[in-house]
């Protein structure tokens, strides 16, 4: 038979989070480290024998209260009396939080939560209290009393945090927004999950630790742009960092930064600032390749042979081309591929360097599910839209045909656009016929649509991020209601004081990158 849901939670009063959200709960989850108020519940439920069926697995109080309405088993406050077992929302007054309600008494309702004051405690509130907004009402009548349920739980703990993704996924599917606008505050106590972050450093054959101050930075880009770590250090001679020299950084022990020296500065203090970058770097070098029927993916390893790059797994692009690229930058040569890939095949392919070797990937392998981005996992947003910067609703391709010796015009536009924004027109040559037409419908496609822009700062930190990467994100931007995968065009890993926050730049679906 299941356990009564409350008495696990009353057992666990006391219990205290071991520094930065680290607790037993979050470990249980997947996600140690992050606000723990959902993980708390959804671990409480699993110790009774309660299926996520019943009482939603989650570390989101969003994903959490959006469950229960989904299912029509949420009651708003005023409306319901609360009782034992139900889980009860705060998302109102600047509040984002959740417990499980103990008891009920008159007007007072009772509860243990878990994150309150960084531990596990009973707590006491008016039930017209302006924090709370309602509460989720678990079928627990539905679970067979009679039957096996370690079978059950075993399935439950099985499912891990993927439930609360396949629920995303299922808004996803349906392009339809979380029910409600979330306005609450920075996700329970705005703590962000910090971890060990090492700085390792070689000079020549010494191999040494590098004591960084905090504020440490990496910044990816999606395009034409190298990775670039910034850091501050007390000058050393025996931590002796010069340029040319090779930084890596670990984070909870997995390399996730690795490059060289390029500047250093000192100030009258003896503080040394660092900045470093990843190998893309060196595709700021200009050069003229010329090449014949070779896919991108092929382009990028001739490039990066030729000067003395090292290479990881490169994904299969499939699309053949030839081309005379003169004086141009090896990003240029490499992007130049990838876009005629995209133009022909129709797939986005992303181009990174991971902890020292040159990556090519599908953008659709590079989903990060972990990272959810709502009003409750960030601290701020900017949203804007534009037509005044990558936006065209007239494409002309020029192709030099010296047989004819004239030109040839390959023409695309939106009528109805250009009557709205005048003409846009966006001009390029081309060095071959074959895909002229179909090149100027595609890029039409892509630049004829308003430029929408989202920035979002603080949100809670995940080393895997990276630009090209696909994080799940549901927000309320009144002219859109964005609920899909969007691709980060920008990321700021920012560590400071033991805590890791992103800032990102996104792009996808209704957004167009820039």
């Amino acid at each position: 038979m299941a356990k009564d849901i409350v008495d696990v939670a009353v057992g666990e009063i006391g219990y205290r989070e071991q520094g930065s959200n680290r607790t037993k709960y979050g470990a249980w989850y997947g996600m140690n480290g992050a606000p723990w108020c959902h993980m708390f519940v959804s671990w409480c439920a699993n110790q009774a024998g309660v299926p996520a069926s019943v009482v939603p697995k989650t570390a989101s109080t969003s994903t959490g209260m959006a469950w229960f309405k989904n299912k029509g088993m949420f009651k708003y406050k005023g409306k319901y009396t609360p009782k034992r077992g139900d889980i009860i929302y705060f998302k109102s007054a600047g509040a984002s939080h959740v417990g499980i309600v103990e008891r009920c008494s008159g007007n007072t309702v009772h509860t243990v939560e878990g994150n309150t004051s960084d531990k596990v405690a009973r707590r006491s509130y008016p039930l017209g209290a302006a924090r709370i907004t309602g509460y989720g009402v678990p079928k627990y009548e539905s679970l067979n009393s009679t039957s096996d349920t370690s079978s059950g739980t075993k399935k439950s703990s099985k499912k891990s945090s993927e439930t609360e993704l396949k629920y995303l996924k299922k808004i996803l599917e349906k392009k339809k927004p979380a029910e409600e606008s979330m306005k609450g505050s920075v996700s329970e106590t705005g703590k962000l999950p910090g971890g060990e972050v090492v700085i390792m450093a070689g000079n020549g054959k010494k191999i040494f630790e590098i004591p960084a101050e905090d504020g440490l930075k990496i910044v990816w880009e999606r395009k034409g742009t190298p990775g670039k770590l910034t850091f501050n250090a007390m000058y050393e001679k025996k931590f002796k960092l010069t340029e040319g020299n090779n930084v890596t950084v670990a984070v909870d022990g997995a390399n996730i930064f690795s490059g060289f020296v390029f500047t250093r500065q000192m100030s009258k203090d003896g503080m040394m600032s660092y900045t470093v970058y990843d190998q893309l770097r060196y595709l700021k070098n200009k050069d003229t390749m010329i090449y014949k029927k070779k896919t991108a993916d092929q382009v990028v390893k001739m490039v990066a042979d030729k000067f003395l790059l090292s290479c990881g797994k490169l994904a299969d692009t499939g699309y053949k081309m030839s081309k005379i690229e003169d004086d141009a930058t090896l990003f240029d040569i490499i992007q130049n591929a990838l876009d005629e890939t995209l133009m022909v095949k129709g797939k986005v392919y992303v181009l990174y360097d991971k902890a020292g070797k040159i990556r090519l990937s599908d953008v659709s392998s590079m989903k990060v599910n972990a990272s959810l981005v709502d009003e409750e996992t960030g601290e701020d947003f900017t949203y804007k839209t534009t037509v005044d910067s990558e936006v065209y609703n007239q494409v002309k391709l020029i192709y030099k045909n010296k047989e004819k010796r004239s030109y040839d015009l390959y023409m695309a536009k939106h009528s109805k656009n250009i009557n709205k924004w005048g003409v846009l027109q966006y001009t390029e040559k081309i060095e071959t016929p074959d895909i002229g037409k179909l090149k100027a419908n595609a890029l039409l496609k892509l630049y004829n649509r308003k430029r929408r822009m989202l920035t979002v700062s603080g949100v809670i930190g995940n080393k895997n991020v990276r630009a090209g990467s696909l994080v799940p994100v549901i927000l309320d931007l009144q002219d859109i209601k964005v609920a899909n995968y969007m691709m980060v065009e920008k990321v700021t890993h920012t560590f400071n004081n033991r805590r890791h926050s992103m800032d990102l730049v996104l792009s996808g679906g209704d957004f167009v990158s820039g």
